[in-house]
């Protein structure tokens, strides 16, 4: 991720990324807790420092202050930092059943236990590639193979024995070869990471990868307002 924080977003890199949005998660906090109820804003952190707050920069209390503050990420770090801080942690759209029953959920159990909290009290939201035709299978594939040659998210691959597969994607897109990319991707691993099917299994697909592993769902998928609202409006009633 060191070179997106660099060169797409032109920010330094802390070479702590975990610990740095920990640090923001509380700062934000603070600042929260200085609006709401007037305590001496006074957060000082590695990565972050505030301490001065005037009454013309603070805004009024609001009438839900517990705003849930969720985190992303893939690794198993991010995960329990989740566990650890936040109400509610996103899954990356590449994933899996396996990973998110060995690595995701247990590693958010186990931050949640290090802070003294229960894993209930972090919501886990998630989205799935879905593919409903034979277009959409291959774009979904080239998605997979993008996603895939991160080396931060080797760990998933890994876990399924695709690692190889994994690093040559990696070598593939640091010659700027994408259009080779998808080609790796077999179809067990579409498999792995996306449902692929039609309208009318596409909501039972979900329902057994998913069940019991997220509380929120969400498709990747385009979406355009009049287009194929009334599949959407189907699968999302049999999914409630």
């Amino acid at each position: 991720m060191k070179p997106h924080i660099e060169r797409r977003f032109g920010l330094p890199w802390s070479g702590k990324p975990v610990a740095q949005l920990r640090e923001f998660v509380l700062a934000m906090r603070a600042a929260w807790e200085c609006w709401q109820n007037g305590t001496k804003l006074n957060f000082r952190g590695e990565h972050y420092k505030l301490t001065l707050m005037t009454p013309f920069f603070s805004p009024e209390p609001i009438e839900h202050p517990a705003i849930p503050v969720y985190v992303a990420g893939v690794g198993a770090p991010l995960c329990r930092l989740a566990g650890e801080v936040a109400d509610g942690f996103v899954v990356h759209p590449l994933n899996s059943r396996k990973y998110l029953a060995e690595v995701v959920r247990p590693a958010i159990e186990e931050g949640a236990k290090r802070a003294g909290r229960s894993a209930r009290d972090v919501a886990v939201s998630g989205s799935v590639f879905v593919a409903l035709n034979d277009a959409e299978r291959e774009s979904v594939r080239a998605q997979i193979s993008f996603y895939a040659s991160t080396p931060s998210y080797r760990t998933l691959l890994d876990l399924h024995g695709w690692g190889e597969i994994g690093e040559q994607l990696s070598a593939l897109a640091s010659r700027g070869r994408w259009s080779e990319m998808p080609a790796l991707v077999t179809d067990a691993m579409l498999s792995a990471f996306a449902v692929v099917g039609t309208w009318d299994d596409a909501a039972d697909e979900v329902r057994a990868r998913y069940e019991g592993l997220v509380d929120r769902m969400a498709f990747y998928r385009p979406f355009t307002p009049g287009v194929e609202e009334d599949h959407w409006r189907r699968v999302a009633s049999q999914l409630r």
